[in-house]
């Protein structure tokens, strides 16, 4: 399979693989605790690169990647009670709400592996799960899991393919986008019919 070049700023591919790798777990930590907007995909590109260079290795970005993932999806977990408590009322009602905390027990490991990679699942779930009753072991597994999961696809399909697998994934996420708000309106409507019936 042939490689192909990412093109990056010099001083991103010149950057010692060691103080890469910490770029890659701060950046990681950050987005594996839930905080939005984190471009945890930057220091893959520059992994890439240095992979491509042979300045490092595949092994060692999904190590560094993946770790600082399910630290930081642990450090969301055991703060995300403090930060629900300054969230409005009702998000913290819709989290203790019974019917949330039934789906997420039957859910619970597809749920926390997904989000992983799923930015909009990501904050929720990670900052939700402890008051939801998920259990810590439970939820560190599935961390673990799915920070593999992310990491080690994302770094493989970076490395292999560069910015072509970007492209794709966002022209991926324009067509996704319309049938994942029509299947959440469904199934808004499903729940909205199922509890007006069950007043009657």
């Amino acid at each position: 399979m042939t490689q192909v070049a990412v093109p990056l700023p010099e001083w991103l591919t010149a950057l010692d693989p060691l103080w890469l790798n910490a770029a890659t777990f701060g950046l990681m930590f950050v987005e594996g605790a839930g905080v939005p907007g984190v471009p945890g995909v930057l220091p893959m590109l520059a992994q890439a690169a240095l992979i491509t260079e042979g300045k490092t290795g595949y092994v060692d970005a999904v190590f560094w990647g993946a770790l600082g993932n399910l630290l930081g999806s642990l450090a969301g977990y055991a703060l995300g009670g403090w930060i629900l408590t300054h969230l409005p009322p009702r998000w913290r009602a819709w989290a203790g709400h019974g019917r949330t905390r039934r789906l997420t027990e039957k859910t619970a490991p597809l749920l926390i592996a997904l989000s992983r990679s799923v930015g909009s699942l990501r904050t929720p779930v990670t900052w939700t799960a402890r008051t939801l009753g998920v259990p810590f072991s439970t939820f560190a597994g599935w961390s673990l899991v799915g920070a593999l999961l992310h990491v080690g696809l994302w770094q493989y399909a970076l490395w292999k393919f560069g910015e072509a697998a970007l492209q794709v994934f966002r022209r991926a996420e324009v067509h996704l986008a319309p049938l994942l708000l029509v299947a959440a309106v469904v199934l808004l409507l499903g729940w909205v019919w199922r509890r007006e019936r069950g007043r009657l």
